[in-house]
């Protein structure tokens, strides 16, 4: 009953925590926490400090200067550096942004706002930086907390930065003393202008020929070594003598101070280069204690000097070791010299006899012992009247096979003439500059190609093919028939392969004349 009469009474929570408070809208409108108020709010300070440089003659100490950033919303700081050109060490952020506690303080405490003024030293872990300056945010900030904000503060100069400026502006007036303004000098204008444009002359050295290239567009010069046929030297090595590049005109003319024992010479030691006006034909030019005698030049050298410097070049001097025509053997009528001197072709007997080959086996009247059993093909073009050698590759034998003579007309010694089928007969020997060979045999088609044109071959050049050929079982003993299964198809295989690369180059020169 008791337990029932407990449940109906009414609890009244005022009586034990009292009574409520009447809620106040213009103090919870008025009310602003502390992080929304100082939200993206900084106190920037601006401060150096000095770092001591070891070890270095030309400086002691170093002026380094920073930025304090402190951050009201959550009583944190951070210090960054700002970068500056070619200054040789780390700069950035020196103190991430975190509370920093003060230095040497017993209880732990950090650094408070209140901390911070112009004309201070601030410890921040071992760094003493001074501030001499802050923003205008910070010094009205300050000023309404009742802080007095001092009055800005010069910074000491950096001696190193100092000295690195005057040096700086030395050099830029020394090297803007010696540069001309006008439009020739300009390296845009000179490309444009001059590009593709090359002063040749021939000269010597060491009795050797080179040719010697000015380039005007950028004034570089290159020489490059003239080979001669069968001049004993390397041509896979290339003949560049001197690559392009400016030449000074004395190249050992350096200032006394300069460490020529570790450093390379550059433009701004070298006081003269060559110029064109410094090359005439006629007169030694020393390029890196190299003698050049120039000899000659092309005509549009000659134009260039007669045309922008008044200046005309002497005549050409014959050239050291120069061959005249008369030192040289008779050179066959397919050498193109001279155009106008140039046979005429026989575009019919081309086209008629084009790709036909008459194809010979030789062998090399040998005098010495290394040269005894050298088998070679020779091919005689009906189109052309040239005649190709080439040589069978032998194992063992330390020669590599291929072509021996390439295609020209070969002309009989002591006379006028070239050599013709008329003139391969089997067992006759044949003067290939100078190279004595002895027709062994023939093929087949050869024997057919007499058959069908008797008034070129005498009857005894065709009875010694009809008999070689007969001997090895060729064609028919009997009727003269030509048997073509009986042919050596391995011999025919190998100068087929010998000689399918120039089938096709002249399949496709005879498509072209069509």
């Amino acid at each position: 009953m008791q337990a029932r009469v407990l449940l109906h009474t009414l609890f009244d929570p005022s009586l034990t925590y009292g009574r409520r408070k009447p809620f106040n809208h213009y103090e919870h409108q008025r009310f602003v926490p502390h992080y929304a108020l100082f939200s993206r709010k900084c106190l920037s300070f601006d401060a150096y400090f000095r770092q001591g440089i070891f070890g270095s003659p030309a400086e002691q100490w170093r002026v380094r200067r920073v930025k304090i950033v402190y951050y009201l919303e959550d009583d944190t700081m951070a210090v960054t550096e700002p970068k500056l050109e070619n200054a040789g060490f780390k700069q950035g952020k020196l103190v991430k942004r975190d509370k920093v506690p003060k230095w040497q303080d017993p209880e732990g405490r950090c650094y408070h706002w209140k901390d911070f003024n112009v004309g201070m030293n601030i410890a921040i872990y071992g760094v003493v930086y001074r501030i001499y300056d802050c923003d205008a945010f910070t010094r009205e900030f300050l000023t309404s907390q009742g802080i007095d904000v001092s009055h800005p503060e010069d910074v000491p100069p950096d001696p190193y930065l100092r000295n690195r400026f005057l040096q700086e502006q030395q050099s830029a007036l020394n090297s803007t003393k010696y540069i001309s303004r006008s439009l020739a000098d300009d390296r845009r204008y000179r490309f444009l202008e001059y590009d593709g444009m090359i002063l040749s002359f021939d000269a010597s050295w060491n009795d050797d020929i080179f040719k010697l290239r000015y380039f005007l567009a950028d004034d570089t010069i290159a020489v490059c070594e003239v080979r001669r046929p069968n001049d004993g030297k390397d041509n896979e090595r290339g003949c560049l003598l001197l690559k392009r590049m400016k030449v000074p005109k004395n190249w050992k003319d350096l200032p006394a101070n300069y460490p020529s024992a570790y450093l390379e010479k550059s433009d701004k030691e070298i006081r003269e280069f060559y110029s064109p006006s410094d090359l005439k034909v006629g007169e030694t030019v020393f390029l890196f204690g190299r003698k050049f005698l120039l000899h000659d030049c092309d005509p549009f050298t000659r134009r260039y000097y007669s045309s922008m410097l008044r200046f005309d070049q002497p005549p050409r001097i014959p050239l050291p070791n120069e061959s005249t025509p008369s030192d040289y053997a008779p050179k066959p009528l397919t050498a193109k010299l001279d155009p106008d001197e140039e046979p005429k072709k026989d575009l019919i007997r081309r086209l008629y006899n084009f790709p036909k080959k008459l194809r010979y086996s030789l062998c090399l009247d040998a005098v010495r012992r290394e040269d005894e059993g050298r088998q070679f093909v020779l091919e005689y073009s009906l189109a052309e009247g040239t005649i190709r050698i080439c040589e069978f590759a032998q194992r063992n034998s330390g020669r590599k096979g291929g072509c021996f003579l390439g295609w020209i007309r070969v002309p009989k010694p002591g006379t006028e003439e070239y050599y013709t089928p008329e003139d391969f007969a089997i067992g006759s020997r044949l003067n290939v500059f100078g190279h004595w060979f002895i027709v062994t045999g023939t093929e087949p088609f050869v024997y057919k190609y007499m058959r069908a044109n008797p008034q070129k071959f005498n009857e005894e050049l065709r009875r010694g093919a009809r008999d070689y050929l007969k001997e090895k079982g060729w064609i028919d003993a009997e009727e003269g028939e030509v048997t073509c299964g009986k042919v050596d198809v391995e011999q025919k295989n190998e100068e087929e392969h010998v000689c399918g690369v120039e089938k096709a180059k002249e399949i496709t020169w005879a498509k072209d004349c069509l």
